[in-house]
């Protein structure tokens, strides 16, 4: 019990410390974050398999290139509103029903904007997500505990995803403009 508190911890001050930086660049809007937290307390109570050092979605992400993480994080976001999805069903909560409908609509404005289309060489990954089992209390719970790191990584590529966008819309408007001159 004690070896999984300390391995709990000892991913906790990994996690802490590789996304530091990383929370600066990129929040969960307030109202979001209020609703998430409430989710929290209600489903949370204490739970030592969340920190057991298997997070279900921050492992997939940390190890791809940024041009995977943009495909895999659209499945991330899918699979987050099959799991929110059947929380609602099962919740007789209506304050719970709506926080999780709040969730929800902030996660699928998020994909649709930025996070197109699914890829043949992700498959394994995408296989991976869409197995979880959303009507299982653990992954339920595991979801929400992990839920802000990875909307503040999926706003992270997002935010990177425009700079890029700007980048590029301005090389090409100076190539247009040295070329008529």
């Amino acid at each position: 019990m004690i070896a999984q508190h300390m391995m709990g911890f000892a991913w906790g001050v990994c996690l802490l410390f590789s996304g530091w930086m990383t929370y600066s660049e990129a929040s969960v809007p307030e109202n979001l974050d209020k609703s998430i937290e409430e989710l929290k307390a209600y489903y949370i109570k204490e739970d030592s398999q969340l920190h057991n050092a298997h997070p279900i979605f921050l492992r997939i992400l940390k190890d791809l290139k940024e041009s995977e993480q943009n495909l895999l994080m659209s499945i991330v976001m899918d699979t987050y509103s099959r799991i929110f999805t059947r929380m609602q069903n099962d919740s007789v909560d209506e304050a719970t029903k709506e926080r999780l409908a709040h969730v929800q609509e902030h996660l699928k404005k998020l994909q649709e904007s930025y996070f197109p289309g699914k890829s043949a060489e992700l498959r394994t990954y995408a296989e991976t997500l869409w197995a979880i089992k959303e009507n299982d209390p653990i992954v339920q719970r595991k979801a929400l505990f992990e839920l802000k790191r990875v909307y503040r990584e999926a706003t992270l590529l997002k935010n990177l995803k425009n700079k890029e966008r700007k980048r590029r819309q301005a090389k090409a408007s100076r190539s247009k403009s040295l070329n008529r001159g």
